[in-house]
């Protein structure tokens, strides 16, 4: 009851003496906060392939750059709303079936790859972006020289719901030959169509298209294009009525920036040896994942 109660308080100050009259609708549905006080629980959506980012280690445990910066959200809200210890769960969450998961309360927090789109400010609400992600194309040896162009009338490998089936549209828009595109539910089988030959290229974030290859039994077979299709913020997610949860999250993810500690996660993540990788993935931070270590929440800006 300490913990419901701290939670009424805390609303009265962030939303002012009328947040406590709350309609009868809301009222017969508590906020997640209240909720997830109620249960001892808290869930995390998480992604099984996307290495670095947030995966699966084979025994049912999840981790990766976004893991850990949920699990500070999760320590900060326990502070700061006074909540009882809570169980940490992890649910599997695709690119296809995040959204859902994340507003039927399946999920209390969206941990895997969320680029930051309109489409997915409309449906939740979104973080400060975590790093700046390049969409890029990786093909076999024998295509290693192909350029964005020349991807028109072939085949291209890609995750179901992700932004790189505009952006191929978008790229081919001004071409008669059409890109095939031949979708998978996560990058590892995505990879797979490129290993077995069934796709002339796929279409992946640059750091999965690095895990992927890493984890190959050949990996000097695959070649990742020079140019990037596109980039994109990344964040984490939150349903559009948890403003307090994704208010705390901002704070901490502007703190670890403020800080330096999330340039030292990042390093961690992307840059050094990591479980579950043969290799590290030494993939160093874009000016435009610096520029918002710089200035937290100016995602915005140009890329």
């Amino acid at each position: 009851m300490r913990a419901l109660t701290a939670l009424a308080t805390s609303a009265a100050v962030l939303f002012g003496p009328g947040a406590a009259a709350a309609s009868p609708a809301a009222a017969a549905e508590p906020d997640s906060l209240q909720r997830i006080a109620k249960s001892g629980r808290i869930v995390l959506g998480a992604r099984d392939h996307s290495h670095p980012i947030s995966y699966s280690d084979g025994a049912g445990a999840h981790l990766g750059y976004h893991m850990e910066i949920c699990l500070r959200v999760v320590a900060a809200l326990r502070q700061r709303f006074d909540l009882p210890p809570l169980k940490v769960v992890t649910v599997p969450t695709t690119a296809a079936t995040r959204f859902s998961l994340l507003n039927n309360r399946t999920v209390d927090i969206e941990c895997g790859y969320n680029a930051v789109t309109p489409t997915a400010q409309q449906q939740a609400l979104v973080s400060h972006a975590t790093i700046v992600s390049e969409i890029r194309v990786m093909v076999r040896e024998a295509q290693k020289g192909l350029a964005l162009p020349d991807l028109a009338g072939r085949s291209v490998g890609v995750v179901v719901g992700s932004t790189a089936i505009p952006s191929l549209r978008l790229l081919m828009r001004s071409s008669t030959l059409k890109i095939t595109e031949v979708a998978a539910r996560h990058s590892a089988d995505v990879f797979a169509m490129l290993d077995q030959g069934r796709v002339d290229a796929i279409s992946l974030p640059q750091a999965y298209l690095l895990a992927q290859r890493a984890q190959a039994a050949e990996p000097g077979r695959f070649f990742v294009l020079d140019a990037a299709l596109r980039s994109e913020p990344v964040a984490v997610m939150f349903r559009l009525e948890d403003e307090r949860m994704h208010a705390v999250a901002n704070e901490v993810i502007a703190g670890l920036m403020r800080s330096g500690e999330m340039a030292l996660l990042y390093a961690k993540w992307f840059q050094q040896p990591i479980p579950g990788l043969p290799t590290a993935l030494g993939l160093p931070p874009s000016p435009a994942t610096l520029r918002i270590f710089a200035k937290p929440g100016d995602e915005t800006g140009d890329l």
